[in-house]
């Protein structure tokens, strides 16, 4: 990673952009398949709730990064790995399941992209979830992208760069 890239990802201002501009393209996306009316694949059943959340995605996102503390380049992992979850699975993002996924992906990329993070029972917490919940909302999720959790310089650079461009052009 360049320097002049570390250290626009060090600025909270980055952060704070990168969450209006991922809470926007999943919200568009939940709105675009709630109208559709797609059915999940009975496989990924733990990822849906019974009723819509209440907080707006931007508001859940934004929370999760304040408590968890999570740092921009994890923000961009996530979203890569929402992007193979759908890939490899043909998974089909809702208003019913948004939240579990977005909570399951930034706990993923947390872990495997951060030096230190929370424990399981504080993340759990901060995301609205039991500890028993997440753990298997953690391993159904690792499974389903055949744990494949390393992104190339390549691939990230891909998404830093559409990121950017979407955050020059909006603001």
């Amino acid at each position: 990673m360049e320097q002049k890239q570390k250290e626009i990802f060090q600025k909270k201002e980055f952060r704070y952009l990168l969450i209006n501009i991922l809470s926007s393209l999943l919200t568009d996306i939940c709105k675009e398949n709630d109208i559709s009316q797609i059915k999940n694949n009975e496989k990924i059943n733990p990822f849906i709730s019974k009723i819509k959340n209440s907080i707006t995605i931007k508001n859940y996102l934004g929370r999760l990064v304040k408590y968890t503390q999570a740092e921009s380049s994890t923000l961009i992992a996530m979203l890569i790995y929402i992007d193979r979850l759908c890939e490899i699975n043909n998974f089909i993002i809702n208003s019913f399941n948004v939240y579990k996924i977005i909570f399951s992906s930034l706990v993923i990329a947390i872990k495997y992209n951060e030096e230190e993070y929370f424990g399981n029972k504080y993340l759990a917490k901060v995301g609205g979830l039991s500890l028993n919940e997440m753990n298997l909302l953690e391993l159904i999720y690792l499974n389903l992208i055949d744990f494949n959790l390393y992104v190339s310089d390549e691939v990230f650079q891909t998404y830093y760069k559409n990121i950017n461009s979407t955050i020059n052009t909006i603001y």
